[in-house]
């Protein structure tokens, strides 16, 4: 099976997880830090997820799984470590056009990679649902060149964007413009912080394009 790789806007939309362990938790902080309005279904719930409620982060359904609990909502996860109560999850979800994910299974409408986030630079890291375990070794492996860094890179770029949308009216030009900017002596920059030569950098290549237009 080949995945479509897509970044999902959740922001104030209904998500729905069923279980209430440590496993269902991480699910529920990854869509918290998304800003989800995020509605967890199970009998009884581990110390994180109930401290996660008593912030009014999540709201709980202290009661057994059943179908008449998901009336509506974009996502739906199966957090359970019950395989036919996963199913049965499966099946309703898709009946009421959830998009539905089953923890540790690619049975599922989509798989969550493993992330790394530095404010609104996000990389993910995926196996198709094989081996989630090898997705947090890269993850782990990768975190460390990753920094805040890479945040303030994306900052600066967006600001110049509109300007260079004026300055470059089409497509094609502004993929020039970006590809000639952005190279391996960027990366260099944002390794090391030199967060104020990246900016110096974009402005030159900026007033050239708007000297050549």
């Amino acid at each position: 099976m080949k995945f479509y790789p897509i970044n999902l806007n959740v922001e104030n939309k209904k998500c729905v997880v069923v279980g209430g362990g440590k496993i269902a938790l991480e699910k529920i902080l990854g869509l918290i830090e998304a800003g989800a309005k995020i509605e967890v279904i199970a009998p009884k719930f581990c110390e994180e997820v109930e401290e996660l409620a008593a912030q009014k982060k999540i709201n709980l359904i202290r009661e057994k799984y059943s179908a008449e609990k998901i009336s509506d909502g974009i996502i739906l996860i199966a957090a359970t470590n019950d395989f036919k109560l996963n199913q049965k999850i499966l099946s309703d979800g898709r009946e009421k056009n959830f998009l539905v994910n089953i923890v540790d299974s690619f049975d599922g409408d989509f798989t969550v990679p493993s992330r790394i986030r530095r404010g609104d630079f996000l990389l993910a890291i995926s196996t198709g649902g094989k081996s989630p375990g090898f997705s947090r070794f890269v993850r782990q492996m990768l975190e460390k060149d990753f920094d805040e860094n890479f945040a303030e890179g994306v900052k600066i770029i967006s600001k110049y964007r509109q300007d260079v949308k004026k300055i470059l009216p089409t497509f094609e030009e502004r993929i020039k413009f970006w590809r000639e900017v952005l190279t391996e002596e960027v990366w260099e920059m944002l390794k090391v912080g030199k967060i104020s030569e990246l900016e110096e950098r974009i402005q030159y290549f900026a007033d050239r394009a708007e000297s050549h237009s």
